[in-house]
């Protein structure tokens, strides 16, 4: 179980990262949000304030690891490498956190669910006087978001991210 004292450093996300899923049962409340899917296809539209727009479409694999992590791997064309997101349920907190990596730097979201309605929030700072504020809904086959990214209070982007069962592989 997490606790709001634990620290994710960049070692300890790459060994939760590079962990082989497992079948450990899921905490009780990853599992009242675990999506089934555990291949996907994402696609991403990105909106930036100057009037720049990035399309990226990604695939992606999720696993479980020793039932208290969800790791999502996402094989993106636009970053040409894979990117990892570990979540896990803060019980002291009482929300779900989300942690990336980028190089040595981790990032981490708070994400609060209502598993009735099948809708979440999320917010996160990071870097230099950045911050996300995102809403999305999900089902069993599809999970859609949208966020609005701010520096320094000021809109600098928005991302809206569209998640559903992998496309079949084309045979070329």
């Amino acid at each position: 179980m997490l606790h709001a004292q634990e620290t994710m450093t960049a070692e300890r996300f790459r060994e939760i990262a590079s962990s082989p899923g497992d079948n450990v049962p899921l905490n009780p409340k990853l599992a009242a949000i675990w999506e089934k899917m555990t291949n996907a296809t994402i696609t991403m539209d990105m909106k930036y304030a100057d009037g720049r727009t990035i399309k990226d479409e990604m695939t992606g694999s999720r696993k479980t690891v020793q039932g208290n992590y969800v790791v999502t791997t996402l094989n993106s064309e636009l970053y040409k490498q894979p990117i990892d997101s570990i979540m896990a349920y803060d019980e002291k907190v009482g929300c779900y956190k989300v942690w990336d990596l980028y190089g040595d730097t981790i990032t981490h979201a708070l994400m609060v669910y209502d598993v009735d309605k099948k809708i979440y929030s999320t917010s996160s700072t990071f870097g230099d006087g950045y911050s996300e504020l995102g809403v999305g809904s999900y089902s069993d086959t599809n999970d859609r978001s949208h966020t609005v990214v701010l520096k320094n209070g000021i809109l600098f982007s928005t991302r809206d991210v569209n998640v559903g069962p992998a496309k079949p592989a084309s045979n070329h």
